[in-house]
């Protein structure tokens, strides 16, 4: 089946964004405008209640709905990973942030969203505390058949195994607490901290000058990376293969650069960002159904369920869920675009960190969709095409929102712009300016277009793979000016467009060409 209107969507998702040229404001510093969250991207037992809490709490869909998306990733945990190719898997984990100044409704939002994992804990604290009660019978009697057995010049017999609680989620803990908590639930966990900033100063903080492998074990857990955790207490390190954690909290638009804390280690490049505009807060009657709670609580659970195999070691063994032929070729498609926005010219230095992250993204997003999809139905578990369009859909969001939190300016967007419009041509356009301005699709573009071609002529100029050239041909009896703008390796692969016959220079560094192939004269 032939996806040939998907690399044409996806390579114009973001001209259907709300950013502006006004909204750049490099003076003010305001940010882009927000998109509008895709909630029908979602698993369909999220949906109701994401739009319901929106409305009953006063705040933005994304403070629910993003929450969500590390809550299932932490459902699923080890039991399922998506096979890409042999040699490349990604399971569900998810870090997310929600960014937005106190008072704006995080914090009761986020609680909606964690209710299931923390209902789950309280149902795992409550088995813990009655096979706690037997262990404590079984070691009275142990105690008393290690004394007989004393007696009797025979050895002690096995002491009983103590328990250990199982977690679905945890708050404010070190990595070597952490470490210990992973081994008891080789599943996974969910991290959530109200504020992140908290969570990147506590890396370190107890190690000799605030430096350790805190911070390295973040970000190795981000890939399901094996780590080993030493142990103050004891001498035998603890080894975990695959050590699965989501993490989840909020921060504040000020402090935003203290999630980098200024190291170029991509840490917050692992970020799912949702920073959308402030919904003002009134008083509202809208309340949460509990139908939509339930349903909510249902996918979560059906989630939990999934059987999670181990190995030969006892270490976790997901099962492998693989692409629909239908469904690769989409997300063939998808991945594609994504490298070539990235290698674009003028595409911005300081958004190929979260962009390299979001390929991976796309994968996790279609295993966190295709298994909420069949987590009730226990239909075969595949990854359809409907999984793949709603993760691009979400990964659009999330590309908007990177832009709109890393500040990008106009003269970057205007350059991509002018990229994406030669991709699409060929590699090549000449013609009048007035016909460039008008044919040119972008919100960064200048009103006259006299102004944008001088505006080009800076922008290209710093601008590796695009060149720009003016000249004149004859038109109705009169010499007429043209801009011709190229995109090297844009002409049918090859390495820019050639050329053509009789070029002149119209001053240093410009080339001036003839319609005619042949050359005017100015």
């Amino acid at each position: 089946m032939a996806h040939d209107y998907i690399p044409k969507d996806l390579r114009h998702a973001n001209e259907n964004a709300v950013d502006t040229v006004d909204a750049v404001d490099t003076v003010s510093k305001k940010p882009p405008d927000a998109p509008k969250f895709p909630v029908d991207a979602m698993p369909e037992g999220c949906r109701n209640l994401i739009r319901e809490a929106a409305k009953a709490i006063g705040c933005p869909p994304e403070f629910v709905a993003v929450p969500m998306l590390a809550v299932l990733g932490s459902a699923i945990g080890n039991s399922r990973v998506i096979k890409l190719k042999e040699g490349w898997e990604e399971g569900a984990g998810i870090y997310a942030a929600v960014i937005a100044d106190p008072g704006e409704k995080k914090t009761p939002a986020m609680k909606v969203a964690l209710e299931p994992a923390t209902k789950a804990q309280a149902k795992l604290r409550k088995d813990y505390r009655k096979v706690t009660d037997e262990f404590k019978a079984e070691m009275r009697q142990w105690e008393a058949d290690k004394k007989t057995n004393a007696r009797n010049d025979l050895p002690a017999p096995p002491p009983p195994e103590e328990p250990i609680m199982e977690r679905t989620l945890v708050e404010d803990t070190t990595v070597e607490a952490l470490a210990v908590v992973l081994d008891g639930a080789p599943r996974g966990v969910l991290v959530t901290r109200d504020e992140l900033p908290g969570w990147v100063r506590s890396m370190d903080q107890y190690k000799a000058g605030g430096k350790g492998a805190d911070r390295q074990f973040w970000l190795s857990a981000w890939s399901n990376g094996y780590v080993a955790v030493d142990r103050k207490s004891k001498s035998e390190p603890l080894i975990l293969s695959r050590p699965f954690v989501c993490v989840v909290g909020a921060i504040q638009p000020g402090v935003l650069p203290e999630l980098g804390a200024g190291r170029e280690d991509g840490m917050m490049d692992r970020f799912l960002l949702a920073y959308p505009e402030p919904v003002p807060s009134a008083w509202s009657d809208h309340e949460i159904s509990h139908v939509s709670r339930g349903e909510y609580a249902r996918l979560y659970a059906g989630l939990r369920e999934l059987r999670m195999s181990t190995d030969d070691h006892g270490d976790p063994d997901p099962a492998r869920i693989d692409f629909s032929p239908d469904a690769k070729e989409l997300f063939k498609d998808a991945v594609n675009e994504l490298r070539a926005e990235m290698y674009r010219p003028g595409f911005p230095a300081r958004l190929k960190g979260p962009w390299s992250k979001l390929e991976a993204y796309m994968a996790r997003l279609c295993l966190i969709l295709a298994t909420s999809r069949v987590a009730d139905v226990r239909t075969a578990e595949r990854i359809e095409e409907e999984d793949v369009l709603a993760a691009v859909e979400l990964i659009n969001y999330f590309k908007s929102m990177a832009r709109r939190v890393y500040r990008e300016n106009p003269q970057e967007r205007l350059a991509e712009d002018v990229a994406k419009f030669l991709d699409g041509r060929g590699g090549h356009r000449k013609d009048e300016a007035h016909v460039l301005h008008e044919q040119l699709n972008s919100r960064y573009k200048p009103p006259r277009p006299d102004e944008l071609t001088k505006k080009l002529k800076d922008i290209i100029s710093r601008t590796p793979g695009l060149t720009l050239g003016t000249g004149s041909f004859k038109k109705d009896g009169q010499s007429r000016r043209f801009v011709q703008i190229s995109l090297e390796n844009g002409a049918n692969g090859v390495n820019g467009v050639n050329p053509e016959k009789g070029e002149k220079l119209d001053a240093p560094g410009e080339k001036h060409f003839g319609l005619d192939g042949k050359g005017s004269a100015r």
